[in-house]
C-alpha cells in the first residue's frame, strides 16, 4: 500500500466511513497516479473529498475515467437518477498568467466545460472552499435561450485556454455548460454545492442538495 492511500484511509477513518469497497478503485487510482507524479497530491485530495462525498449521497463514484475525445474525468459519479461529472480546479496559475489571472482561470473554466459537461447529465467545478472562480454568464445561461453571440464567447474563451486542443472540440460549444460549483472544505472533508443551472435535473440536484 502506498504511502497516500494509507493517508486517504486514515480520512475515511476520520469521517466515520466503514465498510468502502465501492471507494477501493478510487484509492487505488489516486494512490498510483500520484506515485507516478501525474497527479499533484493536493489535487488528489481534492478529488478523493469529492468521490467520498458522492459516494455518501449514493452515487457510485470513480476516478481520472476515461471519457470521449481522449479526456479523462477527475471524478465520475452514476446513480439510477443521471451522471455527473465533476472537474477540480485548485486554482492554480502559471507564472506567465499571473498578469491575466482572472482571464486564465475563466477561460479553463470554459474549456473545462465544452471538454466534459456533453457527457454528463450535470456538470460541476470543484474548488477548495477559499477559491472563488469566474464562470462566465453564457455558461450558466440555458442552452435554449442562447444566441450566436453566446456561442461565440465560449468558443472564444475556450480557445483561449488552449488553442490547440480545443479546435478540435469546440463544436460542442452551443451544447456546453456549467451547472454548479462544488466547495471542498477540506478539514472536515465535506463539499458544499451550489447551482447554478435553471435545466439541472431535479433528482440529481435533490440529493446533491441533501445532508450527509
Amino acid at each position: 500500500m502506498g504511502r497516500f492511500r494509507g493517508e486517504l484511509e486514515e480520512l475515511l477513518r476520520l469521517t466515520n466511513v466503514s465498510g468502502y469497497n465501492g471507494l477501493s478503485r478510487v484509492l487505488d487510482t489516486l494512490d498510483l497516479e500520484v506515485s507516478k507524479g501525474a497527479i499533484a497530491r493536493y489535487h488528489a485530495l481534492l478529488q478523493f473529498i469529492v468521490a467520498l462525498d458522492l459516494y455518501r449521497r449514493g452515487f457510485d463514484v470513480s476516478v481520472e475515467e476515461h471519457i470521449d475525445g481522449g479526456f479523462k474525468a477527475d471524478v465520475f459519479a452514476e446513480s439510477p437518477q443521471g451522471s455527473i461529472v465533476v472537474e477540480v480546479e485548485t486554482g492554480y496559475v502559471p507564472v506567465d498568467k499571473i498578469r491575466f489571472l482572472e482571464e486564465f482561470l475563466e477561460a479553463k473554466v470554459a474549456f473545462k466545460a465544452v471538454a466534459y459537461s456533453v457527457y454528463a447529465d450535470l456538470f460541476i467545478i470543484a474548488t477548495p472552499s477559499h477559491v472563488r472562480l469566474l464562470v462566465t454568464p453564457e455558461l450558466v445561461k440555458p442552452v435554449g435561450e442562447r444566441d450566436i453571440l453566446d456561442v461565440m464567447v465560449i468558443r472564444e474563451l475556450a480557445l483561449k485556454y488552449d488553442r490547440a486542443k480545443a479546435s478540435k472540440i469546440v463544436w460542442r460549444a452551443p451544447m456546453s455548460r456549467v451547472d454548479g460549483l462544488a466547495y471542498v472544505n477540506i478539514l472536515n472533508a465535506r463539499v458544499h454545492y451550489r447551482i447554478l443551472g435553471r435545466e439541472v435535473n431535479r433528482e440529481l440536484k435533490r440529493m446533491l442538495m441533501k445532508s450527509t
